[in-house]
């Protein structure tokens, strides 16, 4: 459950619906309460302010009904912008960027303030009443006009203009290539504290892998759907386990596809093993049609490759993009040097080992990180002396030898193609 609520609140946070919905709703309920306020306790009070002006009801209709007309055209803009911006960024940077567009904030809140402005003034609009006019059953109805109401709407039309003019700048600043690479790099660092956090303890012992080969896997648990692993929920297969009295291998890590049926997970011996227990091992695992970066740490370390390669390529031809992508890179291999790489085994409250996670080494990320990126990174002079020298100052920063000497092979090899 908890894998998947992570998974939930992923798609929420990335969805361009969710913060626009929330102000609309928020625009609703204010409008009542200031509509309720000028109904209940009347204006006079309002006067003593010098900075109302008392309106009348044409005024007031008309203000209320050019300030909604201007905020659903200027939202539609906004909108449009918008996919401008994203169509860019995925021709650009790739199509696995889109979702750190989507989630960005900035446009988010400035298409629900438009929204939220043109719905409050709207709702507002229709209490507005003048002298003479009546209703249905033809009771003459007195004059009413809010006039706290019409002031909030103002301040929301002064903080539209102002998030227009937000937005004017924010949008070709969110497509540039340094604040796209930032923003990769802020991702990649926020990884690295959750996954691999700064904490004492031993280090991964490469000998661990082969200790968990006295137990006897005899039960096997495949996959239910094909996708993208997305989460696993430890804590879930944690208590599974215990309550069981057995241990489980884990065989996949979040971020492979899995095929149907494929294995996914290994269980020692339990009794009355059932389709249940099957069940129950499944509902740890979230799977999906895509991959995120809730537990995937190769995520975003994908996306630079992804930019890297793209500017490399014959179409494109922006090597310094590749050297901007070099850079972060480097950075996040000295950081990774100075993290504590997780256990393999994970044990509960008692100490007994309940479950052996698929081992994540030094070697997966250099591959990733500069493996993917070394046939592209060879063709063009600059970017291959750029990425050895790089290298090779993370290699005089590093204090992980293991590390340092996947970096070396991988200097060898652009070196050696490049010959």
């Amino acid at each position: 459950m908890r894998a998947y609520l992570q998974q939930l609140t992923y798609r929420i946070k990335g969805s361009y619906w969710f913060i626009p919905s929330l102000m609309v709703i928020g625009a609703i309920l204010l409008s009542q309460f200031t509509i309720w306020i000028d109904r209940d306790f009347g204006n006079d009070w309002l006067k003593d302010f010098w900075f109302v002006s008392m309106n009348q009801p044409d005024g007031a209709r008309a203000l209320l009904a050019t300030v909604a007309g201007s905020m659903i055209t200027v939202a539609g803009v906004t909108f449009s912008l918008t996919i401008l911006a994203v169509s860019h960024a995925t021709s650009h940077f790739g199509p696995r960027l889109l979702d750190n567009f989507m989630r960005d904030r900035g446009n988010q809140v400035t298409l629900g303030t438009f929204v939220a402005t043109f719905l409050y003034c709207l709702l507002v609009l229709r209490v507005v009443r003048g002298g003479g006019e009546s209703n249905d059953l033809g009771v003459e109805l007195g004059a009413f006009v809010p006039q706290l109401s019409l002031l909030v709407g103002l301040v929301l039309t002064i903080a539209s203009v102002a998030e227009l003019i937000y937005f004017i700048h924010h949008v070709p600043d969110s497509i540039h290539i340094s604040t796209v690479l930032q923003r990769l790099a802020v991702d990649m660092d926020a990884k690295f504290d959750e996954l691999y956090p700064e904490t004492l303890g031993d280090p991964l012992d490469p000998d661990q892998r082969d200790q968990d080969r006295s137990l006897n896997f005899s039960h096997t648990v495949e996959s239910a759907h094909s996708g993208y692993l997305q989460g696993i929920d430890d804590t879930e297969l944690l208590e599974f386990a215990k309550a069981n009295d057995c241990v489980l291998r884990l065989l996949r890590r979040p971020g492979d596809f899995l095929r149907l049926g494929e294995r996914i997970v290994e269980v020692t011996p339990v009794d009355d093993w059932s389709d249940d227990h099957v069940k129950q091992i499944q509902h740890g695992f979230t799977i999906g049609f895509s991959r995120t970066p809730t537990q995937d740490a190769f995520f975003t370390l994908n996306e630079f490759v992804e930019v890297a390669t793209r500017a490399l390529s014959p179409g494109v031809n922006d090597p310094f993009t590749a050297m901007q992508c070099i850079d972060w890179l480097s950075d996040g291999l000295v950081k990774l040097s100075r993290r504590q790489l997780p256990k393999l085994k994970r044990v509960d409250s008692e100490g007994d080992i309940r479950i052996i996670i698929s081992p994540v080494g030094y070697i997966d990320f250099v591959d990733a990180m500069l493996g993917q990126l070394v046939p592209y990174a060879s063709r063009d002079e600059n970017v291959r002396k750029y990425f050895i020298d790089s290298m090779e100052r993370v290699i005089a920063i590093s204090e992980a030898a293991e590390l340092n000497q996947l970096i070396k092979k991988q200097i060898h090899r652009i070196s050696t193609v490049h010959a």
